[in-house]
């Protein structure tokens, strides 16, 4: 019968090969830099003639540049926090007395909430960060499930905030 590997042992071989994987894999890949896009504008504008030096916004086929949000983004984080808000009781009642109920310490449960809106105020992506010392996992993955996306009025242009949000 052979000799086992203990776990801590396996990890750190495997933690070793998968480190030397990416070192060498990084020191001798192509570097992934994306192309600066005005560099590029100017390029295609040089190859492909007049009709190229248009704006890119006014090409067929083209997209505008993002714009900045005419909404300010402090602003924006007061509209998400207001639209949580107002899930609030829903979550408290589905997710937080459960868990007190069963587990009274700790009382507070602390998140921040990463929030992606597009230009008409609809979410598009979102992310939670949950509070080490106020952790209670079975709320946050009731919360997770139970919260439906969030609107806000339309800042106009894609945008990103952080909004602290706390149960009870």
């Amino acid at each position: 019968m052979g000799r086992q590997l203990s776990t801590p042992t396996a990890i750190l071989l495997g933690s070793a090969m998968i480190a030397a994987a990416v070192y060498l894999g990084l020191r001798h890949g192509p570097a992934a830099v994306a192309p600066d896009a005005r560099a590029v504008d100017g390029a295609e504008a040089l190859q492909a003639g007049p009709a190229a030096s248009a704006p890119p916004a006014q090409r067929a086929g083209a997209t505008a540049p993002p714009r900045a949000p005419s909404v300010p983004r402090d602003e924006i984080a007061r509209q998400a926090a207001r639209a949580l808000d107002a899930h609030r009781p829903a979550i408290v009642a589905r997710c937080y007395e459960p868990a007190i109920a069963a587990q009274p310490e700790p009382r507070a449960v602390k998140y921040v909430f990463n929030i992606t809106f597009d230009a008409q105020g609809r979410q598009i992506a979102r992310g939670l960060i949950e509070d080490r010392e106020t952790a209670r996992p079975e709320v946050t993955a009731c919360l997770v499930g139970a919260l439906p996306p969030v609107e806000i009025a339309p800042p106009g242009a894609n945008v990103r905030v952080d909004v602290p949000f706390s149960l009870p």
